[in-house]
Order: C-alpha cells, then structure tokens, then sequence
C-alpha cells in the first residue's frame, strides 16, 4: 500500500470529535462533543506508515427544522447556521502492541454558530472543546485495517450558564471507538466505525446529556485517483437526558443522514474530498444539511 492509499485510509475524523456543534436536539442546548458523520471515507483506518500527517475539515451545516421524539416538526421558528474548520494532528508511531500500531492525535476546532430561536438571536465564535486521543491499528492485508482508539473530548471551549449560543460544553466526554475499512485502489472501498460517547455533567448546571451510539459508514469505488461513493451516519441515544430543567421523557434523539462523497488524490501525499450529507430523519434533534470540505497531507 503506497501513500496515496495511506492518505485513503486517513482516519483522522474516524476516531475524534470534531469542531461542528450540533444544530438543536436532544443533550444539553442540543449540542455533542462529537459532530455525527465527520469521518466519511476515512472511518476505520490510521494510515499504516509511521509518521505525522494533517487534516482540515471545513465544514458547514444548516437546519430550519427540529422534531419531537415521534420525528415530527415542532412548530417554531428555528434557524442555525455552523461554520467549523477543525485542525487535526494525527501521529503513528513504530511503537506495536499485540501485532497493532500504536497512535495518537489532537484535534483543535474553531467554531462560528448563528443561532436563531423564538427567544433570541445572536451568534458565537471561538475554540471549541479540544480533544485528544490514542489507539491501536491492525492491518491483517493490503485491504483491510481494523482500529481501535478512545478519544477525551475536554470542555476547552468557551462557555457561559448565561451565552446563547454557547461554542463549548463545560463537560468532559469519554469515546472508545472500533472500526473497520476496506480498500481495493481499483474497486470496492467501506469503511464503519462505531462510537460509544460517555458524558459527565455539567457542573454549573447540574445537566448530563444522555450516552450516545453513533455510527458512521461510507461505502464507494475507486476510479484511479478519482473515489466517488456515499456517506452517513446513524446516532441513537441510549440513556436519558438528566438535571433540573432535563425534560420528563429523557430527550433521547435519534437521526439517520446519507449523502454522495467526491474525492481525489493530488499526487501520492496529498488528498482532497468533499461530501453532502441531509438528515433523512431525526428525532428529538435537527433536522438539517451539511457539507464538509477536506484537505490531507503527510509532513
């Protein structure tokens, strides 16, 4: 496997949070530490040569709509806009542990939200809350790979009981993740990874946001440098929302999201892609769109 099918296989938004806040739903001010559908092509693979390598996704989402937990629109007025650009530096080591490589990486998201609700109207700019991880990848072939990591997302981002909107969370959020991704350069490539995200509370207001499952797929084909296929995600919240002002059901969301991925290998260390994924259904969450732009590169 050459760089170029490293960068492929570059699994930076795999097993990280990423900078987008979350359009409205369930958790708390409806937003997550980890932005559902942000690895794409690169869920369940590290690239398999040591070294450090870099990824920026840009993103932008939009939603007008959020739903009760039955998946129907509310009525209100309700309207976001999010602009991220999220940093990522991912290092693989030499280092191996049970046949695996050993690796690390931190992501650092900048964010600028314009938040329009029945109450109020403003908008946010600022870090996000940064995360850091570390894991394990497997390559049993040429074509497949299999990983494991858990990501610590830390409540670096700005944040005040009284701001609306907020850019951070003032809580801290524990991820293990495994995935798995398969890659033919002149054919089939998937690729899913599955994500469990444990909240703590935030202790100015006594909320926990409920645990979470998010999983997150692509699957596509390879023309040469040219890769076109589809990406989503699936999210369920598995445990109820709790605090003083938590609502009496729980707030569990749920959302499915699919949407075409475009890709292109530069030259063999360089990368560039782009995708559209829409909200096919959400409960207790928005309902929206949002389109991702990715550059990756190996130093």
């Amino acid at each position: 496997m050459g760089i170029a099918n490293s960068l492929k296989c570059l699994a930076l938004g795999a097993l990280v949070s990423g900078g987008a806040v979350s359009a409205a739903g369930a958790a708390e001010n409806g937003n997550t530490q980890y932005p559902p559908g942000s690895p794409q092509f690169y869920a369940g693979q590290i690239p398999p040569y040591p070294g450090l390598y870099f990824l920026s996704h840009t993103s932008y989402s939009t939603a007008n709509q959020t739903n009760d937990g039955n998946g129907n629109a509310l009525p209100i007025d309700f309207d976001v806009k999010a602009v991220s650009e999220t940093l990522r530096f991912l290092y693989v080591s030499d280092l191996e542990v049970a046949g695996a490589k050993v690796w690390g990486q931190l992501v650092v998201p900048l964010v600028h939200v314009d938040l329009s609700v029945p109450f109020a109207s403003d908008d946010s700019f600022g870090l996000g809350d940064m995360v850091g991880a570390v894991g394990l990848a497997w390559y049993p072939d040429q074509k497949q790979s299999f990983i494991f990591g858990v990501d610590i997302a830390a409540p670096t981002g700005r944040y005040g009981q009284n701001d609306f909107p907020n850019i951070g969370l003032n809580h801290w959020s524990f991820q293990p993740t495994v995935g798995y991704h398969y890659f033919d350069p002149e054919g089939l490539e998937f690729g899913v990874a599955a994500r469990m995200i444990f909240n703590t509370e935030n202790t100015d207001n006594d909320y926990k946001s409920g645990n979470e499952l998010v999983v997150d797929y692509a699957v596509g084909w390879n023309f040469g440098k040219v890769r076109v296929g589809a990406v989503g995600y699936y999210l369920q919240q598995l445990t109820d929302d709790t605090g003083p002002t938590a609502p009496a059901d729980g707030h569990r969301g749920k959302a499915f999201a699919i949407g075409p991925s475009l890709a292109y290998s530069i030259n063999p260390a360089m990368q560039i892609s782009a995708s559209w994924q829409h909200d096919v259904m959400a409960e207790n969450r928005a309902q929206g769109d949002t389109i991702w732009l990715n550059f990756a590169t190996k130093f």
